[in-house]
């Protein structure tokens, strides 16, 4: 079945990219440019995905005044950063943008537009390409002296070099033989003119742009793209509710993507291969979720309250005039509107981050037929149902009746984690809304009869709390990352291994209040603490805390004071396990995705108490926790969408 953390996965993986950039902005500003036609234009009309920097030199001199700029140049952080420059220049293909031309480059040789492009191509070997246009106008010969170091470099690499002449224009073409554990690049391709530079890893992608330059373009470009228009006319439209007067700052950032088409474009250059395991991405686009057409956002820099506020849009228009909009599983796509809800107080104030979604659960769960169907192969939905309702050997609930009509429409997500870092330091808590609390725990009690891992353990009164503990699990916990990534031995396919070694389970009737919360934790002792709130009325809890307290403020200042989805966190906790993890080498034995990439990027790092990320140059936590400010996001559900908004605060 597929897991909703997956694309928190995504998240941290391109989260992760970003963070990389930061330490290679300049702090050099170079003359700003006049107006230039947009790159955009030379890209085609299919691109999967872009990032356009408007103006570098106004970002680089916006990026200055930010707290994330801070960090990079605290004094402690020092060790770090320039170990990662002399990595990146030992390392020409090892990260950066994999053309030759590196990120920090870019930022120094831009006087203008940059962008970054990605895009779909038939070719099962390399279906991907990536190309970077920026423009160079009165920079043109630091963009030679940085195109020279790129030749002596990749020469030294053992790359073979040919020129190409095309449009009167020379292009570098460079045949790469890549290390062992770099993503596989065949090609580099760069062009230089007096007013761009253009680079690729497909010369294709190099003599098309020049093409377009040239004026024959192949066909329609980014900016003929009706997606495209949709999601620039959505954010335009978009006041800055609340903050009428205030500093506006620098539209630092914009981005636009096809998810999907971006999907397997990152699954590419991720390199994971699932073998007989189910393919997400092609199984959601058979199942409806293609309907989610285009995704985009303007990011603004060094605005007076934050340091990036961000208006985005995810445009999905319906495709049938049913209420649900959307075929098959995309139907489960349906979160309300309502006005935005306090934080409740029985969520205590240890928690890292917090989100409150609105959800038709009960019709969500029947529009979850087809997608479990399909991936199984077989019509097996129902089965399972009546087998849980039937089997003499099962719990006998009828989820249907007795279980499903029950589930409200709210559902809340905290994280926190705990110290000393360790595998299991992050803890994750989900509580659903119930209208019938007898109902429910008569439903959890049954299944948890018949779960031979299942006990229940005492902390709660009023309710019954199982722990769910497995005993089987495999004793190395790389073994198991690797398997549910199907990177290891192929798994019995008859006993598929669970996510989590352990996890926690009750029913808290909600203090005074009708109803209550079907609760589920993996870590035991979050969901004493929390049911025991919940059962108790407690209060002064997360709301009470200033940082949660100024998040939400903002949140209404930017226009959301009516949302589907609220989400509110706190940095310093949320990622001081991360960090630290990060710091000790140890980040690579996370349960996240973002640790099969380090591992499969430094396969060639045979000694695992090698630090080839530089980590151990990293000062102590305590010295950059103050840099890492709060956040927040939501999301409105309009008829052709969903609005994406959020900022980090200053």
């Amino acid at each position: 079945m597929i897991q909703p953390t997956s694309f928190q996965h995504l998240q941290r993986y391109f989260a992760c990219w970003i963070a990389s950039c930061i330490v290679a902005i300049s702090a050099t500003a170079v003359p700003a440019r006049a107006q230039f036609a947009s790159a955009l234009s030379l890209v085609p009309e299919a691109t999967a995905g872009v990032v356009r920097v408007p103006n570098m030199p106004d970002f680089c001199n916006a990026w200055k005044t930010t707290t994330l700029s801070a960090f990079a140049n605290d004094e402690s952080m020092k060790a770090f950063v320039d170990a990662q420059r002399a990595r990146t220049e030992q390392e020409l293909l090892a990260a950066d943008l994999k053309v030759g031309v590196k990120l920090r480059d870019l930022l120094e040789i831009a006087s203008g537009e940059a962008v970054i492009a990605w895009l779909p191509f038939k070719d099962p070997k390399h279906p991907s390409a990536i190309a970077v246009i920026a423009d160079i106008r009165g920079l043109k010969n630091k963009a030679q002296a940085a195109i020279d170091q790129v030749d002596k470099d990749l020469k030294a690499g053992g790359a073979k070099r040919t020129d190409v002449v095309h449009t009167d224009q020379t292009i570098q073409v460079y045949a790469i033989k890549p290390k062992p554990g770099q993503i596989k690049i065949e090609q580099i391709a760069i062009s230089l003119s007096e007013d761009r530079i253009i680079a690729s890893d497909r010369d294709s992608v190099v003599i098309a742009v020049l093409d377009s330059i040239a004026g024959k373009p192949a066909g329609p470009s980014l900016l003929d793209s009706a997606e495209y228009k949709r999601i620039v006319d959505q954010i335009a439209d978009r006041p800055a509710h609340g903050l009428e007067g205030a500093a506006a700052g620098v539209t630092g950032l914009e981005w636009f993507a096809r998810p999907l088409a971006m999907a397997k474009i990152a699954k590419d250059a991720v390199g994971v291969d699932r073998g007989s395991q189910i393919d997400v991405v092609n199984l959601l686009e058979r199942q409806g979720f293609d309907a989610i057409l285009a995704a985009g956002g303007r990011f603004t820099i060094a605005h007076r309250d934050f340091d990036l506020l961000h208006h985005g849009f995810i445009l999905a228009p319906p495709v049938t005039n049913e209420p649900s909009k959307y075929k098959l599983a995309a139907q489960m796509l349906q979160f309300p509107v309502t006005k935005t809800e306090p934080i409740p107080d029985w969520v205590g104030k240890q928690i890292a981050s917090y989100t409150r979604m609105n959800w038709n659960m009960p019709d969500a769960f029947w529009y979850s037929e087809s997608l479990v169907n399909d991936a199984v192969g077989d019509e097996v939905f129902r089965d399972m149902l009546d087998g849980i309702r039937d089997d003499a050997d099962g719990p006998k609930i009828d989820v249907a009746k007795n279980v499903i009509p029950n589930l409200g429409q709210h559902m809340i997500m905290l994280t926190d984690n705990q110290l000393p870092p360790s595998v299991a330091s992050e803890r994750l808590l989900v509580a659903i809304e119930v209208t019938n609390v007898a109902l429910l725990r008569d439903a959890v009690k049954r299944a948890m009869e018949v779960e031979p891992d299942a006990t229940l353990i005492e902390g709660v009164p009023g309710a019954e709390v199982y722990r769910v503990l497995h005993t089987d699990e495999p004793a190395d916990f790389d073994d198991k990352l690797f398997d549910d990534l199907g990177l290891g031995e192929e798994p019995d396919p008859d006993a598929a291994p669970p996510l989590l070694n352990q996890w926690a389970i009750t029913v808290a009737e909600n203090n005074g209040k009708p109803g209550g919360y079907l609760l589920f934790s993996s870590h035991p002792d979050l969901l004493v603490e929390t049911a025991n709130r919940i059962i108790s009325g407690a209060k002064d809890g997360l709301a009470e805390t200033a940082e949660f307290k100024n998040v939400g403020e903002h949140l209404i200042a930017i226009g959301g004071d009516e949302s589907s989805v609220k989400r509110m966190v706190r940095n310093d906790l949320s990622l001081r396990i991360k960090y630290m993890q990060f710091r000790d080498g140890k980040l690579r034995e996370s349960d996240s995705l973002l640790a099969a990439i380090i591992k499969r990027s430094f396969d060639n790092v045979k000694d695992e108490s090698e630090d080839p990320l530089g980590g151990k140059n990293l000062p102590e936590f305590r010295k950059i926790e103050k840099y890492l400010r709060p956040a927040g996001t939501f999301v409105r559900s309009i008829k052709d969408g969903w609005l994406l908004d959020g900022f980090l605060l200053k």
